[in-house]
């Protein structure tokens, strides 16, 4: 019987991650729950393998999770598979995927590359490559090399939500990330986006029809101008398609499992988890809006519910948050909804820029920067710590732009957000921006004077750790020890002490925040909690 080795190597880069060091992304542990349905299969994460690639050469095949900016990682790890003698199949998948056929151009040890979604694909190719009931012809959404040419089966195919419902992600987290306490470990419950707006550029060749924008819903999937949906910079519409949600009993069982194998950060993983069941709403449940209907408030205390019931969540050992949400869908009721369970924790707001009318029509996204003052200054104060996404660079970008979102930074400054994040724009394929050449917007001025401001109120709010004493779990490494807030947050260096003569990896603990810089902040280890096995 073939064994499986499947690798998360997303957010690696070159070879090494520069921030979210405790992430573990749901899809890697979704295509490994598929195949050990039938098969020895096994996930690691990318630094694994890569520092011990002869331990895994008996793997037939080897299956590889990558974003588009992992290319250089993803090339470090096949050359090393291969330079070792690894005489398997390559195969690999994940966002990095919309490159296509170029990417088996770039990459000649690489044997397949599954495109968009796993699960029908894969399934597919479990029957035709494997069992051999089929022609690999036959496996939808696949690029492999037939008599030295490079063959495509077919766009993305987006997995219907009775699929979503039943495939079980890997849950034995303690079998492949060390410790697992650490992570934030993601469990998908959207899978989608509901932003099918896109931007009115006649260089895209919009006819400014807006259907994309009004009547019915499901008329919304397609655009006669064949412009992809979503926000111009942002492939998630193209690749996993409108919002479907994953049953509450479902998510539980999979958090339930998750937790036994000793996780103890969830995080609810979702393009927008306020579009959670929120198709229930819209006729022929196909959700192409992205702020109407209103959030599902009923389903969302549902799910949260069936959460915080759960023992180890209950009392206060598993910690339970949630990812991203769309500004014009928090309201009073919503912001009292997420407070109630998940107060003290990160929530993340995309705004990209601070001009309303550019959001709108330049990027494809309706929300405007005053749906999001609103939104982070009710989650605050409803015991919530939002985290503000920018964007620079963007195109057609221009000082009035930029200006307003100066502006905007400041505007923040009075909501309670805890963190901006400033990004800046990279074209991304299969989004709508990559379909032609756009003139980038920069004014290097006023993104210094963005980027001083943002540094600047980042740095006083970490400055409020300062000698406050919080909860986190430790991780030992070759550099020290670090302490990962256990509702998230600025990791802490945990400085050297009598309390570290012990092995703490893991470990539960409770720190006194001594220095905080810009780049950095500095703990002592006041007292060990919680060790796993421990009792």
């Amino acid at each position: 019987m073939p064994r499986f080795l499947v690798v998360d190597a997303l957010a690696r880069a070159g070879g090494s991650r520069y921030s979210t060091f405790d992430v573990v992304s749901a899809g890697p542990r979704v295509v490994a729950g598929l195949l050990a349905e039938k098969y020895e299969t096994l996930l690691k994460p990318y630094e694994e393998v890569y520092r011990n690639v002869s331990s895994y050469l008996d793997h037939e095949f080897i299956m590889v999770s990558a974003m588009t900016s992992d290319k250089v990682a993803v090339k470090k790890l096949v050359s090393k598979l291969r330079g070792k003698g690894f005489k398997g199949e390559i195969i690999l998948g994940g966002p990095i995927s919309v490159e296509g056929a170029d990417l088996l151009r770039l990459y000649g040890d690489v044997n397949y590359l599954i495109v968009g979604e796993g699960e029908i694909p894969l399934q597919k190719f479990v029957n035709c490559v494997i069992e051999k009931s089929c022609d690999v012809s036959e496996v939808p959404a696949l690029v492999y090399r037939e008599k030295g040419k490079v063959v495509s089966t077919g766009p993305v195919v987006h997995t219907p939500v009775e699929l979503l419902n039943t495939v079980k992600p890997w849950t034995m987290v303690d079998k492949s990330y060390n410790p697992p306490t650490v992570y934030r470990i993601y469990v998908e419950v959207v899978r989608g986006c509901s932003n099918y707006h896109r931007p009115l550029l006649k260089k895209l060749g919009c006819l400014e029809c807006l259907k994309c924008r009004v009547g019915p819903l499901v008329e919304r999937l397609e655009c006669p101008a064949n412009i992809p949906p979503g926000c111009g910079f942002c492939s998630v519409p193209y690749i996993f398609g409108p919002a479907r949600s994953r049953s509450p009993v479902v998510v539980r069982r999979e958090v339930e499992e998750l937790i036994a194998h000793g996780a103890r950060r969830i995080v609810l993983s979702a393009p927008d988890f306020l579009d959670y069941y929120r198709e229930k709403k819209c006729e022929e449940e196909v959700l192409t809006d992205p702020c109407h209907p209103p959030a599902n408030t009923e389903a969302i205390e549902e799910l949260l519910n069936q959460l915080v019931s759960i023992r180890e969540v209950e009392n206060g050992s598993v910690t339970v948050s949630i990812e991203n949400v769309k500004a014009c869908l928090v309201n009073h009721e919503v912001a009292s909804l997420l407070g109630k369970y998940l107060k003290g924790t990160t929530i993340h707001i995309g705004c990209e820029t601070g001009d309303a009318q550019f959001n709108n029509r330049i990027l494809g996204k309706p929300i405007s920067p005053s749906d999001v003052v609103k939104a982070s200054k009710l989650l605050s104060e409803n015991g919530l710590r939002p985290y503000v996404y920018l964007m620079y660079g963007l195109p057609f970008m221009d000082s009035r732009t930029y200006l307003k979102t100066l502006k905007l930074v400041d505007e923040l400054a009075g909501t309670g957000v805890e963190k901006i994040t400033l990004y800046k724009y990279i074209t991304l394929p299969q989004t709508s921006f990559s379909m032609v050449k756009l003139p980038l917007g920069f004014n290097k001025k006023i993104i210094s004077l963005i980027k001083k401001r943002v540094e600047e109120y980042n740095y006083m709010m970490k400055k409020t750790l300062q000698g406050s004493t919080i909860e986190v779990f430790l991780m030992e490494t070759e550099r020290g020890v670090y302490g990962y807030p256990v509702k998230h947050g600025p990791v802490v260096f945990i400085e050297k002490g009598s309390r570290l003569s012990v092995r703490v990896n893991g470990c539960r603990a409770r720190v006194l925040i001594r220095e905080v810089a810009p780049r950095y902040v500095k703990g002592v280890l006041l007292d060990i909690l919680d060790c796993p096995g421990a009792g």
